[in-house]
This record gives structure tokens, sequence and C-alpha cells, in this order.
């Protein structure tokens, strides 16, 4: 339930009691509301690295499939869809494995705090392939270089795990994004891709930034998913 839909439901039932103890119990309602959306976040947060921990350490079951939640509002307003969210274990480690074919290597630990990371964006993008409905979420987390994490996220029906006829936001790709001038550009489209942005982020994001970093980095040019 979104802060908005919430709030109308209160308000429904503010109708129904005295004006003055509306203030007090708003407050209170309020506030537990959101205890209870940080509460729920902090364990969804702290399983997902303690598994996290278990596949650095070779002993997380084979087939493992990370849930990460349900998007929060910063996603939703992005337009991505109140489904699930997912990561297959075995994905995560092709992708940052030195061998894997579009050479994104990355330490499996430098993904800590993921879910709370989607969450809470530097900013997100539309995909930049054509006829591709995925979303490209930039995240504060970073690589030992510096590199920023993306996470690409598509609706996926019918993934392995689940029941049948059933839909998840599915991580399609991670990975620390070394092409920064790439980034640059996407912020620059402006809503040709931009689809929700952080202003004060995404400003600290393009200031430390070195000359350098922004015209360097690995020869793939597009979006790997």
């Amino acid at each position: 339930m979104s802060k908005k839909v919430f709030r109308q439901c209160l308000d429904s039932f503010f109708d129904t009691i005295k004006p003055r103890f509306y203030a007090k119990i708003a407050t209170f309602s309020l506030a537990r509301f959101f205890a209870y959306i940080f509460a729920a976040m902090e364990n969804i947060n702290s399983k997902f690295n303690k598994e996290l921990q278990l596949q650095i350490e070779g002993t997380l079951p084979k087939g493992h499939i990370y849930r990460l939640g349900y998007p929060g509002d910063i996603l939703l307003s992005a337009g991505i869809e109140n489904l699930p969210i997912e990561l297959i274990a075995s994905r995560l480690e092709n992708k940052s494995n030195i061998n894997y074919k579009n050479k994104h290597p990355f330490e499996i630990s430098e993904i800590k705090d993921l879910p709370k990371a989607i969450n809470s964006p530097i900013a997100i993008f539309n995909s930049t392939k054509l006829n591709d409905n995925s979303n490209i979420i930039l995240t504060e987390l970073k690589d030992k270089n510096g590199n920023n994490f993306v996470v690409v996220l598509k609706v996926f029906k019918n993934p392995v795990g689940n029941k049948i006829n059933t839909e998840v936001n599915n991580i399609r790709s991670v990975y620390p994004k070394d092409r920064i001038e790439e980034i640059m550009n996407w912020i620059k489209s402006g809503y040709k891709l931009v689809k929700w942005l952080d202003k004060e982020k995404a400003l600290n994001f393009v200031s430390t930034q070195s000359p350098y970093r922004i015209v360097s980095g690995n020869k793939e040019g597009s979006i790997i998913i």
C-alpha cells in the first residue's frame, strides 16, 4: 500500500471520530505504519546479506533464488510493477566472474545491502535497447574501483522456482558500470530515458567523477542484459 492510499484510508477513518483526536491519532498511526515498512525492509536486507555470505563461502544451496521483497514507493512511482523482486544466485555468480563474456567482474560481497540500494537509488532509467521493457537502476553501491552498480530489472513470467502463471521483477543483470560517460548521457537525455531521479544524489554522483573516469572504461558500449 502506498503512502497516498494509506493516507486516504486514514482520512476516511478520521471523518468518523472527534476532531480533537485527529492530530494525535494521525501522528501515532503514520509513525507505526512507517516503522512497520522500515522493519520489513531491514528484515529483507538482513536475510539477503546472510544468504549472500553463504554464497561467498560456497555453502549456499544449489538453485537458490534471492527474494528482495516488493518495490518501494520510489520504484512504483517510476512505473515498476508491484511484483516480487528476485535474483537467481547462479546469475549473480556468472555476472561477477572474471571469465564472463561481458567482463564486468566484481566481488559478490560488494553488493551487500542490495535490497536497500535498489529501493533508494540515484536514478531509474528506461533501457537503451529498442523494444525492451527493462528498467535500469543506478545505485549508490560501488565496487573497489569506485564504479557504481547498476541493476537491470525486467518483468518475467513463470520464473524458476515459482508457480505457473506468476510474474516477478527479475534482476536480469547486476554489475559495476565503468563507462561513466554513458551514465552521464542517460542523465542528460531527460525524459527520453530518465524515469526517476534524485537530484541531490545525481549531482553528487556527477561531481565525484574525475575527467579521466568519464572518458575511460571497458569496451562494451551498451546495457548488458
